[in-house]
This record gives C-alpha cells, sequence and structure tokens, in this order.
C-alpha cells in the first residue's frame, strides 16, 4: 500500500471534515487521546515535544498547549496543508518528511518527549517497525519517553472484524492490496524491537473509556 497516497486521498475525499480526514471519531474522543498522551508521557510546561505521523494536527495542537514547544511530521502534504492552515498555537511547527527518515530533518536528542499516535499499523513490515523506532530514538533525548499509541493487535483482531461480513470485506482487502488497517501488530513483536535496539519498552493496556480500546494497545519505550 502506498500511504502518502492513500491519505493524500483521504483528505481530498473528506474533505472540510477534519476528523474524517485522520479517521478519528470526534472531538470529544480526540481530547481523551490527548489527555491520555499527556499522562503517559507526563509532559511537562517546559518540555520539546515531537508527533509523528502528525496528520492534519488535531492531536499536535492539543499537545501544544501543555509543552514548550512541539514538531509535527508527517509524509502527507494534504495533512500538513490542513494542519498548517488551521495553525493555532504559535509553539507549534510542521515538517513535510517520512517518519523512516526524521533524523534528517531535525537535531538530534532534541526531544525529551515524543509520540507516535494512531498511525504504527502503517508500517506494515516488521524492519520498517523498527526502523521508525529507530529514527525517534535518534531524536530523544538521554532519559526520554517514547509513546506508540493506539496500535492494532493482532490477538484483538477478531473483535473489530466481528462478523462474516466484516471479515470478507477484510480478505476482499488483502487480496486486492488495498487493506486500509495496515499491519496488526503483536506486543512481543515491539519486545523483541526494543531488545535489538537495547531500550526498555513496556506493554500498556488500554483502558475502556479509550474510542478503540477493544482491538488497540500501547507502548511505552524509555532509553
Amino acid at each position: 500500500m502506498n500511504w502518502k497516497n492513500y491519505w493524500n486521498t483521504n483528505v481530498e475525499e473528506k474533505g472540510s471534515d477534519v476528523f474524517g480526514q485522520v479517521q478519528r471519531k470526534d472531538l470529544k474522543s480526540t481530547l481523551l487521546t490527548v489527555n491520555h498522551i499527556a499522562r503517559i508521557l507526563d509532559i511537562k510546561p517546559s518540555d520539546t515535544v515531537l508527533d509523528v505521523c502528525c496528520g492534519n494536527g488535531i492531536i499536535t495542537q492539543q499537545i501544544a498547549k501543555k509543552c514548550d514547544s512541539i514538531v509535527g511530521v508527517d509524509q502527507s502534504e494534504n495533512l500538513l496543508y490542513v494542519a498548517k492552515r488551521d495553525y493555532k498555537e504559535m509553539n507549534c511547527l510542521y515538517i513535510n518528511c517520512s517518519a523512516l527518515e526524521i533524523s534528517k530533518f531535525v537535531k538530534p536528542t532534541s526531544f525529551d518527549k515524543i509520540y507516535l499516535q494512531f498511525s504504527f499499523q502503517y508500517f506494515d513490515k516488521r524492519n520498517e517497525g523498527e526502523n521508525v523506532i529507530s529514527e525517534m530514538l535518534k531524536c530523544l533525548k538521554p532519559n526520554g519517553k517514547l509513546f506508540i499509541g493506539d496500535i492494532t493487535e493482532h490477538k484483538s483482531k477478531h473483535k473489530l472484524y466481528d462478523t462474516p461480513l466484516k471479515k470478507a470485506f477484510y480478505y476482499k482487502q488483502m487480496i486486492q492490496g488495498k487493506n486500509g488497517m495496515g499491519k496488526f501488530w503483536k506486543a512481543s513483536e515491539l519486545d523483541t524491537i526494543c531488545k535489538s535496539l537495547n531500550v526498555k519498552g513496556t506493554y500498556l493496556e488500554q483502558t475502556e473509556e479509550l474510542p478503540y480500546a477493544h482491538y488497540r494497545f500501547d507502548y511505552l519505550i524509555t532509553n
């Protein structure tokens, strides 16, 4: 799947629906996610933060209110156009780049906290997942925190595709090479990646109030 084209096209199709552009539900559920990220990362007013795969900035701009400065990176020009158009926080900067090449565009070891929300599934090969984590770690300060949120969970796939019709739709997409869900990850795969990168990784089960808790999990990494 060409994810850059996928998201550029999705923005065009959703028009002015900023939540639909990034396949989120609404403002209420988005703010739940924002507060969840801020709590897990313990974001402080003095922190520098990196938002990887920031999309159209609906989360970036909310996190910006809680930290000293934030940089959002995304490879979709259309999503970043919306983010910059709706730019509300003066401490927020957006950069157009792939998550697999972040260290070419930002200063190494310059962020206290980094998060990648709702997008890890689009690195749908194990080596890509390891590469993007490696890139984020290059940008993280010593003793920093890296949060990967809303990861589609392999063991919970059946909770999303919970009817024969939904299962048929999923397999049809797979056959056509148009699987919009990307990879369903196993926590053990992230454990192995963290071990190879010599960092500590911790599986986090989501609490029930989060909008996608029935089939997603979180993962916290410290260097």
